[in-house]
């Protein structure tokens, strides 16, 4: 778990993946390359296993990551259930899974 300060972080205009594909100003990476360079830091740091990176930072059972990114305030929790997520995910969430009571004709 880390409490330090993220440094700001400048883009370069070429993608942040390592495959040197130019990327418009203001972007870290190409199209899909964010997931890619996820993907492949997990692969090399962690054995593709994110219960290693979950323990790695001091996360697992006992020791939530979601109840400390709600504690953080970066996500909340659903006021109608106990899934937590980031704002559009609860947006999305209380759509889908808890639709407005559809209000009786009153004819």
């Amino acid at each position: 778990m880390t409490t330090k300060p993220l440094p700001h972080l400048t883009p370069t205009g070429t993608c942040w993946c390592g495959c040197a594909t130019k990327v418009g100003a203001g972007s870290f990476f190409a199209p899909g390359h964010d997931k890619v360079a996820e993907a492949a830091l997990l692969a090399a740091e962690y054995g593709s296993s994110v219960a290693h990176l979950l323990h790695g930072h001091g996360y697992g059972p006992g020791h939530s990551v979601s109840a400390r990114a709600v504690a953080k305030g970066v996500w909340r929790k659903c006021p109608s259930c106990a899934y937590v997520g980031a704002l559009a995910g609860i947006a999305n969430r209380t759509r889908k899974a808890h639709p407005a009571t559809p209000v009786a004709d009153p004819t």
